[in-house]
């Protein structure tokens, strides 16, 4: 595959212009990797006004917002092990969230592998890979470093060692104490990678920096000041509440809530997703203040006009819908997730609805950096879509959990389940029903696209190398 050279020459125009705060002419990119754990589409970038993020909305004013990205497994673990490796998950690989690369897909060139072999310096702070030590050694250039003694479940309101329950006996599913941003892990995150930013400012080799957030996932627990942003009575709740009609019985929701005490909230009651979802938003505004912070740093240290940033979440997340809370299944809002990219000189704070997916930011990446794309590669590089954002794309992408495989098109999103039946089918007419509310697989008049769709999971099969869809 062909070097692209031009956004190396462009960075190295753009150094020029710089300070003398580095001495090399011409330094490909550096590459800020930012993962946010169970981000939805849920903000003001994406339309979306209930949710207070104005960093990441200042990231997308100056990057590329794609509207309809995937991941191709929507649980954290596959995912990640899916977009750091290449590779398409399938029956055999990346199935859950303990998923890693070093088990399913041994010897398999990780991305940021292929930046530390052509010269990068490669670090990784928080949740990155699910498992820190997966790949570790030939993936970064130093050990990756975690919050020792604390996890995204770690109480910190005395109040919540009252509410000990749930599936799995664990603490309450909401807290909001009065602490500063860095008593909670992702704050610990966010000062050692500020602290790493400056170190690697002053290196003389460009960097791959993967920095992870772990909070919104459950429980949803953040200082005070993020729940203070919001006025719980008038957060709006899911409308669709009720299971969609002509649903397959494989569609079930995500338990995970569940695994918490509900602090004696009825479950699914109206107080129940009203709550969840003002968790769910003040710890988006935390991990978003995290994020400012960071996109500040490079500011501050002279990197913004030679650094490649990236955001994404690793996977979408039900709020209510349905009834559902969480990602485990193959629904819009849990496999459609956000992707916002911003590349000096390129890009500016443009919109792109064309469908790509999350393995197709490995070789995107390579691509934007000079940097040769490995064989493995099952992805298609969207580098063309930051100049042209509204040129013709993918017919189509592909998501999976578990038994059920789906392939989302620009009007369709469609799941077939492992048995061979209708009844085990889902198809779901997005510009008529974009909130799923009508499973309409078995009407007459939606024959000829069940069909085409199918043709489609057989083309753009998991184990095949690049769909050209």
């Amino acid at each position: 595959m062909k070097k692209i050279l031009l956004p190396i020459a462009l960075f190295g125009f753009l150094f020029s212009c710089k300070t003398e705060k580095k001495e090399e002419f011409g330094m490909p990119p550096n590459v800020l990797f930012i993962m946010v754990d169970d981000l939805r589409p849920e903000l003001n970038c994406y339309g979306s006004s209930q949710i207070i993020s104005p960093n990441i909305d200042r990231l997308a004013s100056e990057g590329l917002v794609f509207q309809r990205a995937y991941c191709q497994n929507p649980v954290c673990g596959a995912s990640r092990a899916s977009i750091l490796s290449g590779l398409r998950p399938t029956f055999d690989r990346f199935w859950d969230y303990q998923s890693q690369v070093d088990e399913d897909a041994p010897g398999t060139q990780t991305l940021p592998q292929t930046f530390k072999e052509n010269g990068y310096y490669t670090l990784a702070n928080g949740k990155v890979f699910h498992n820190s030590s997966d790949t570790e050694a030939r993936s970064w250039s130093e050990a990756v470093w975690t919050v020792k003694g604390q996890s995204g479940r770690t109480m910190l309101d005395e109040d919540s060692k009252n509410y000990i329950g749930g599936t799995r006996n664990r603490g309450p599913f909401f807290e909001a104490p009065d602490v500063p941003d860095n008593a909670y892990p992702d704050g610990k995150v966010l000062e050692r990678s500020l602290s790493d930013l400056k170190r690697l400012s002053q290196m003389k080799q460009p960097f791959f920096f993967a920095v992870g957030f772990i909070k919104p996932h459950l429980p949803f627990y953040a200082p005070k000041k993020y729940w203070d942003l919001y006025d719980r009575e008038a957060i709006s709740i899911a409308e669709n509440r009720e299971r969609p009609a002509n649903a397959p019985t494989e569609l079930v929701g995500s338990p995970e809530i569940q695994f918490y005490h509900d602090r004696d909230i009825p479950y699914n009651s109206g107080d129940f997703h009203r709550t969840a979802r003002h968790g769910y938003y003040a710890c988006v505004s935390y991990a978003d203040a995290m994020v400012g912070r960071l996109l500040t740093a490079l500011d501050d240290l002279g990197l913004k006009e030679n650094t490649i940033v990236v955001l994404l979440g690793d996977h979408g997340w039900n709020l209510g819908e349905h009834n559902f809370w969480g990602k485990h299944n193959t629904m819009h809002p849990a496999v459609n997730a956000p992707l916002i990219i911003r590349v000096p000189g390129i890009t500016e704070g443009q919109q792109s609805e064309a469908l790509v997916e999350f393995v197709d930011v490995y070789p995107t990446l390579c691509e934007l950096s000079g940097i040769t794309v490995p064989e493995h590669v099952q992805g298609k590089s969207f580098s063309p879509l930051l100049k042209e954002p509204d040129q013709p794309w993918k017919k189509a992408v592909f998501s999976r959990y578990q038994y059920g495989d789906a392939v989302i098109t620009e009007k369709y999103i469609y799941t077939k389940y492992r048995q061979d039946s209708l009844s085990s089918s889902m198809l779901y007419d997005l510009e008529k029903d974009q909130d799923e509310n009508l499973n309409v697989v078995d009407q007459p008049a939606y024959e000829a696209v069940v069909k085409k769709l199918n043709d489609y999971l057989k083309k753009g099969s998991h184990t095949s190398p690049k769909s050209e869809l």
